[in-house]
């Protein structure tokens, strides 16, 4: 079942966020759990953001939350996500979360696009890019990363 998150859901998506940033070779970063909470609160509360979740058999599989924003040169808007985990072994719901945040999206008349991407680095296999593709997004551009730190 896919749903609108609630508060109750934040300690869920806390460890399934965790669990896959921990193996995101973009992201070698440490995890505020305060600061995760507030992202999602905000994403719960304030319309022009979204925050959705796959829930199996009363367990939070899943999670997307999304904005929507004026581009800073235009008055139209794009919708994005800010964070899209599935757990691997609930892979299947990613597709019914996605569904729900391109319904949210097209609910704003000033919604021109929907951006997404992949920042994690974990779609070598290109199943997430597929599902985008199916879907009718488009690539468009990529995404360049370099890790900086530790005398890099």
């Amino acid at each position: 079942m896919i749903r609108a998150a609630t508060h109750n859901d934040l300690a869920a998506m806390l460890v399934i966020g965790r669990n896959t940033l921990s193996n995101s070779p973009s992201y070698p970063v440490e995890i505020d759990d305060f600061k995760a909470s507030y992202t999602a609160r905000r994403c719960i509360s304030d319309r022009s953001m979204c925050a959705f979740v796959a829930e199996i058999d009363g367990n939070v599989v899943g999670f997307i939350l999304g904005m929507q924003e004026e581009h800073f040169f235009s008055r139209d808007c794009y919708a994005t996500d800010l964070v899209f985990c599935v757990e691997p072994e609930h892979a299947d719901q990613a597709v019914w979360l996605l569904r729900r945040f391109i319904r949210w999206a097209k609910s704003f008349p000033k919604v021109k696009s929907i951006m997404l991407g992949i920042s994690s680095g974990m779609d070598l296999n290109g199943r997430l890019g597929e599902l985008y593709q199916r879907h009718g997004l488009e690539q468009a551009g990529g995404l360049f990363v370099k890790i900086i730190g530790d005398g890099v």
